[in-house]
């Protein structure tokens, strides 16, 4: 996920900045992402959750903040010291640092959705006087940022992934023998690599579809071609609409047809 992916390679840089360049393993990058706790930490803070489930987000969205309410349920003071994010779009804040026995305690996480389209996995590592190295709590956030609708606002046509200026090519007057093709601009939305072929049974056999780039990657605007292979019906006169229907996108059928309009001449 790009956001873990994100704060796993800026720890990475800052330590080559002093150590020699190493290889981590899988252990290695899960010991950064999951750390141990300190010791007996349920019986210093407690808090009402330690994770939350923020659902459904939009890169529109405003910052979006998070509630994480504890009390010191031990017989000592404890100083939160630090607050450490895994991420530049997440904001802690705390209203209590220093926290009495039997007080409470409310840390917010706020983060900024924008930029951060798909899955969300938002860690905060609370540190205490207790420990410099070892953290106190760790919490976290988790939900799914849909792409900004403001972002893609020239391309009306929402296929799953796939966002398109128009749904319908038109090559207009067609004889036998024509090789010409047609483009649509569009775009891919959504936060991994798409690959877009047509349904096999749903092309004509004169007509050939791909995208240009043939994989969009998350965010790349492109183009739907689908160009005319020489191959067209030499009985066939007037207008003619094909449906095809698009394959490797996550969508209902009824969402991700195409029609193809084409007039036969003599």
């Amino acid at each position: 996920m790009r956001i873990v992916f994100i704060f796993i390679l800026s720890f990475i840089l800052s330590v080559e900045t002093v150590f020699p360049q190493k290889a981590y393993t899988k252990d290695e990058l899960d010991s950064i992402m999951n750390p141990r706790l300190l010791v007996g930490n349920k019986d210093l803070l407690r808090f009402d959750a330690v994770e939350i489930n923020a659902g459904i987000m939009s890169e529109d969205d405003k910052p979006l903040s998070f509630s994480f309410k504890c009390r010191n349920v031990s017989d000592r003071q404890i100083v939160i010291t630090k607050i450490s994010t895994t991420c530049g779009c997440t904001e802690a804040k705390i209203n209590n640092p220093v926290v009495k026995p039997g007080n409470d305690a409310e840390i917010l996480l706020v983060f900024n959705p924008f930029g951060h389209p798909g899955k969300a996995f938002l860690r905060a590592f609370i540190y205490s006087d207790l420990s410099e190295k070892t953290p106190v709590a760790v919490l976290t956030v988790n939900g799914e940022v849909t792409p900004s609708v403001k972002l893609w606002k020239d391309y009306r046509v929402t296929m799953g992934e796939l966002k398109l200026r128009s749904k319908t090519f038109n090559f207009g007057r067609v004889r036998n023998g024509s090789r010409r093709l047609e483009k649509i601009a569009c775009a891919n939305s959504g936060s991994k690599p798409l690959k877009v072929t047509a349904m096999k049974g749903f092309l004509p056999d004169f007509m050939s579809l791909r995208t240009e780039p043939q994989v969009l990657e998350p965010s790349e605007e492109g183009y739907l071609v689908i160009e005319l292979t020489g191959n067209t019906p030499d009985k066939t006169i007037g207008n003619k609409t094909y449906k095809v229907l698009l394959d490797g996108l996550h969508a209902r059928p009824s969402e991700r047809m195409i029609d193809v309009k084409l007039e036969f001449v003599d």
